[in-house]
């Protein structure tokens, strides 16, 4: 690339920094670009640095030194999207002191998320954690305590996570994406955030019983398998909210064809059910005794149930599926007003 004087002398003052190195293979890395683009660089302030890469970096790579630099000029959005790399890598410790970062992305398998004792970063507000690893089992929390203003956090794990127990307590946080597909039993997640309002939970297998303290919860979407959560406390937990996506039974269809649905009658009918529960969908409705028994639970108790939208199973055959929607469609409904939709899969959101 070739700029004029006039134009490179522009460049040099733009606030905005993207680079982006989608090739998988080559001689030529972006780390060189970005080491000279930096040193040339005259803004007092940077307002973002995005760095994506796709391949594997050369021995003469120094995230650090460009994050530092970034810092130090008052970033405010930071992301970085990398690959697995040969060697571990670390943030350096002024990211963790930022009084002026907003915005902190960060992707990469081999990146150790090494949170110092005494972490401060007062103006964030989105926090993307996407299958880091982390250097002890408080490194997120000490992370997760020390900012105070967080509304948005995004957490994804792996296998090569070594947290066994993740605990979000963040009473600023708003919106709340978890996702985690390790099988291992041994992990478990901690959820105890009372200004929460959106909610994204995708653990098939992690332990979610305690999930807790979210009265102002309005919309959530929960992915859970085996083993099922304490039922009673589990609902409770999402006693507020007005729209609750759940889905609890699709992997026991795939891969755990001959284990029995789990499902215990909460002692008491929880408030979402009551008051606020309009919209009820349950895909793949398979027709075994537990899930006849759950359906038939929302649908005696929620008294303001304006749509029902269900779908058979994709493993029935055609008349077994006819046969299970009339099943369905003979459920007692508190709500005689609801309208009742029975659908394929394909048009399960139309």
């Amino acid at each position: 690339m070739v700029l004029s004087k006039r134009w490179s002398l522009v460049w040099t003052m733009v606030p905005k920094l993207e680079y982006k190195d989608t090739r998988k293979e080559g001689d030529k890395s972006v780390w060189c670009l970005l080491d000279k683009s930096l040193q040339l660089h005259k803004a007092t302030v940077i307002e973002s640095l995005h760095i994506q890469v796709e391949r594997q970096f050369c021995d003469d790579a120094d995230v650090g030194k460009c994050v530092s630099y970034a810092v130090d000029h008052k970033v405010r959005e930071l992301a970085l999207i990398l690959p697995s790399q040969p060697k571990i890598l670390q943030l350096p410790s002024n990211v963790y002191t930022s009084k002026t970062l907003v915005k902190l992305t960060l992707s990469c398998r081999t990146l150790v998320v090494d949170v110092p004792s005494l972490p401060c970063l007062p103006s964030l507000l989105t926090l993307v954690l996407l299958n880091v690893v982390y250097k002890d089992q408080n490194s997120h929390v000490r992370l997760l305590s020390n900012c105070p203003a967080l509304r948005h956090l995004e957490v994804q794990r792996n296998k090569s996570d070594n947290v066994t127990r993740f605990i979000v307590k963040v009473p600023s946080l708003k919106s709340f994406t978890y996702m985690q597909i390790d099988e291992r039993a041994a992990r478990s997640f901690v959820l105890d955030s009372p200004g929460l309002r959106c909610l994204t939970l995708g653990d098939p297998y992690g332990d979610l019983d305690s999930i807790q303290n979210m009265p102002h919860l309005e919309w959530a979407t929960v992915c859970h398998f085996l083993p099922y959560p304490n039922d009673n406390k589990f609902l409770r937990s999402f006693s507020s909210v007005r729209i609750l996506w759940l889905t609890l039974t699709e992997a026991v269809a795939i891969r755990f064809q001959d284990l029995p649905i789990s499902w215990n009658k909460p002692s008491s009918v929880p408030v979402c059910l009551l008051s606020h529960l309009e919209i009820f969908v349950w895909t793949e409705f398979g027709g075994k005794r537990q899930e006849r028994e759950f359906v038939a639970y929302i649908l005696a108790n929620s008294k303001c149930l304006k749509t029902v939208r269900t779908s058979p199973s994709y493993y029935l055959k055609k008349k077994e599926k006819e046969k299970k929607m009339e099943e369905f469609k003979s459920m007692y409904r508190v709500s005689a007003s609801s309208q009742l939709l029975l659908c394929t899969k394909q048009d399960m959101w139309i």
